[in-house]
């Protein structure tokens, strides 16, 4: 079995290091790293060449988003005959067995999307994803076990409605039976969701590991209020930004591609943005510890 891991960057020399850094420490020859540089000029490609001359380095422009360069990386992969993608973003840190964990997961369910458990990297026991469901009366998705110790979510192998693409492992047949990430439609944000609810629909089951565990520095996100108080200056870039969850044109056309009916698409999509403003409010108004009390007992109550 060969795995290409594709890693897209752009303009974050120290933290896609540390990344390469990790990998390196646990990789072996199964797996080659291609790492997609969308024009960085902060010495990032200089670095990769210097550090780490088996990586394999393609490039591309800066117009090329999360989605674009990451299909650079799908292509060049399927050409070298590669018959696992894992697509990967530089802000992770890998532990010790998450590849080889995966790796397993993928010989014994073989017609299957994998991911790894997703835990906070500057705080390890926290758990920011191990999967998720959709709800059943909206199209919306919860979280489960986000924000949850590490050690209290289980061991194992758990099906899901939904997964992300920060550290996923993908067969080659899916990107030939579903096809690649829509760059036109979700140039960054939501381009992973939505070939993966397409995948699903081709029949593809969606895991998680709960033994594999990668570590994501969710300082580096993109805009988001759930992770910090925002300002009201920040708002109306909250809602165009490329990088936001909660960009307007992005995310209707998420939910508008993938709603149930009509009526589920209005209620998700009013529900969201009466969230988000209600997320914003309250981190204004109450104190962070009172608000992450709630936030603690929300998670509990969507995730049962």
């Amino acid at each position: 079995m060969i795995v290409a891991i594709v890693i897209p960057v752009f303009n974050r020399r120290d933290i896609t290091l540390r990344c390469l850094d990790s990998l390196h420490s646990i990789r072996d020859d199964k797996f080659r790293i291609m790492v997609v540089d969308s024009g960085s000029t902060d010495g990032t490609r200089e670095a990769i060449r210097e550090n780490y001359r088996d990586v394999i380095l393609l490039e591309t422009t800066p117009e090329s988003w999360w989605a674009a360069a990451t299909n650079i990386g799908v292509r060049e992969a399927v050409k070298s005959g590669c018959e696992y993608i894992l697509t990967y973003n530089d802000d992770n840190v890998a532990t010790t067995e998450v590849l080889n964990k995966l790796v397993d997961t993928a010989e014994q369910y073989t017609h299957s999307i994998i991911s790894s458990v997703k835990c906070s990297f500057q705080n390890p026991d926290r758990v920011l994803f191990a999967g998720r469901r959709r709800s059943r009366f909206t199209d919306r998705s919860y979280f489960m076990n986000r924000g949850q110790k590490y050690d209290q979510i289980g061991t194992g192998i758990r099906k899901v409605d939904w997964l992300h693409g920060q550290c996923t492992l993908f067969p080659v047949s899916v990107f030939e039976t579903a096809g690649l990430f829509d760059e036109e439609a979700f140039p960054h944000l939501y381009a992973d969701d939505d070939l993966i609810l397409r995948a699903r629909q081709a029949g593809y089951e969606l895991l998680v590991n709960l033994d594999a565990v990668v570590l994501n520095d969710e300082k580096q996100t993109g805009i988001n209020p759930y992770y910090k108080r925002i300002e009201l200056k920040e708002i109306p870039e909250l809602l165009t930004s490329t990088k936001s969850f909660f960009q307007l044109s992005t995310k209707t056309r998420f939910l508008w591609r993938h709603k149930r009916n009509i009526f589920t698409f209005v209620i998700t999509w009013v529900a969201d943005y009466a969230r988000l403003f209600a997320v914003i409010l309250l981190r204004w108004v109450l104190p962070e510890k009172i608000y992450k009390k709630i936030e603690k007992y929300y998670q509990r109550l969507v995730s049962g």
